[in-house]
């Protein structure tokens, strides 16, 4: 074979997207494979009907100091999937999972900028308020060691010989306290877009104002965030959680001149999903991470679908909370949920499973679940799967 049908043969198998379809669980990075908080996640690993997982994780929880790397949880993790041929989603989150030591002096840390909030989780729906302290995005202090921390990351699983059971990647890297794509934007007033009426808010918008915020450096650094994971990770599929916008507002209502948005607020995720779409062709998924029983699935993902060339997936909701005994809800408010049965939780996850319903071919490639549920509705998880798996 010559050498240009060589390098034409190479191209098209890079092309060729991975089948990411399946029922994932969610995983928590930190919780070590031989303790008794495992054994439900190790249960739910093994139900008919689960393909595969996905392991969250801090920043802070693998370079605990600058350069400095503790991979046992995530060697433990990652040669478990693979010894049941799981696919693994990996993700290693910004905001509160950013390491202390990339915010002290050059002697001893990296000597980012640290901002300080307090955020309310639900956008103020529970009432309650938690400190968030996370980097600049567009600070290159912070971008030049996240991309270090991703390059030593795919170096370290290609050296274990762990690269190759990878099979997607959440872009993190512009984050608060979850892998979603999302930055403080709360007020504690109850005007304008980002209100809460909670005084325990801290005003993010105001915080962003003084430290240059405006949309143009957040895609700036989207764009830098976007080639460190390609570049470490270039044979990958890339998977983004996105806050839709409207109703909510995932980024500081702040324009271009730097100045507070009161109305009319553009649609803050599509830059940054035009751009991804342009970077990663025929490599990208977008999701919400938010399902409800009888709810349509949000129109934001198969918008991104349509307008951007992405895949679509989504994730049940947590209102049960996501560890322990916890689990989705099946309606009731976020301070009031209801519990699922069999047929309702088969019913939100079919929500995801045919975004435009299921005459329609779009179909989601998978939808991410809670251990705990994963174990109790068994008939569902595995109706599901094989939903997935069907030709549309």
């Amino acid at each position: 074979m010559s050498a240009a049908a060589t390098n034409a043969a190479r191209f098209f198998r890079f092309k060729q997207p991975r089948d990411l379809r399946g029922i994932y669980v969610y995983v928590g990075l930190d919780t070590a494979t031989n303790s008794a908080d495992a054994v439900p996640l190790m249960a739910a690993l093994n139900e008919p009907g689960v393909d595969g997982l996905l392991l969250v994780g801090l920043w802070s929880a693998v370079e605990t100091n600058l350069n400095q790397y503790d991979w046992n949880h995530v060697d433990k993790w990652m040669s478990y999937a693979a010894s049941l041929h799981k696919r693994i989603t990996f993700s290693l989150r910004a905001g509160d999972g950013i390491p202390d030591w990339l915010f002290l002096p050059p002697t001893n840390g990296a000597g980012a900028t640290k901002l300080n909030f307090a955020i309310s989780p639900k956008d103020g729906k529970t009432g309650n308020c938690q400190p968030d302290t996370i980097a600049i995005p567009w600070e290159s202090t912070f971008l030049t060691n996240w991309t270090l921390m991703l390059s030593n990351l795919s170096a370290h699983l290609q050296q274990q010989g762990t690269y190759s059971n990878l099979t997607l990647l959440r872009l993190t890297g512009i984050n608060r306290t979850s892998d979603e794509l999302r930055l403080p934007a709360e007020t504690p007033d109850t005007n304008g877009l980002t209100g809460t009426g909670l005084a325990c808010v801290s005003n993010a918008p105001a915080i962003w104002q003084t430290n240059g915020y405006i949309p143009s450096k957040l895609l700036s650094a989207w764009s830098n965030i976007l080639t460190a994971f390609n570049t470490s990770f270039p044979d990958k599929s890339f998977c983004v959680a996105i806050i839709p916008n409207p109703p909510q507002v995932p980024f500081p209502p702040i324009d271009d001149s730097g100045n507070l948005i009161t109305t009319n607020l553009p649609d803050q995720n599509q830059p940054l999903l035009q751009l991804a779409g342009r970077m990663l062709p025929g490599r990208l998924v977008v999701q919400f991470n938010f399902l409800m029983t009888s709810n349509a699935a949000n129109p934001a993902v198969i918008a991104a679908a349509q307008n951007y060339g992405a895949l679509t997936a989504y994730q049940v909701n947590n209102w049960f909370g996501s560890f322990g005994p916890s689990g989705s809800a099946c309606g009731g408010t976020v301070i009031s949920p209801m519990p699922c049965d069999d047929a309702s939780y088969l019913e939100m996850m079919q929500q995801g499973i045919y975004p435009l319903g299921p005459t329609n071919p779009l179909r989601s490639q998978y939808i991410e679940v809670w251990a705990t549920n994963a174990v109790t509705f068994t008939n569902a998880i595995w109706q599901a799967h094989q939903e997935l798996f069907a030709l549309p």
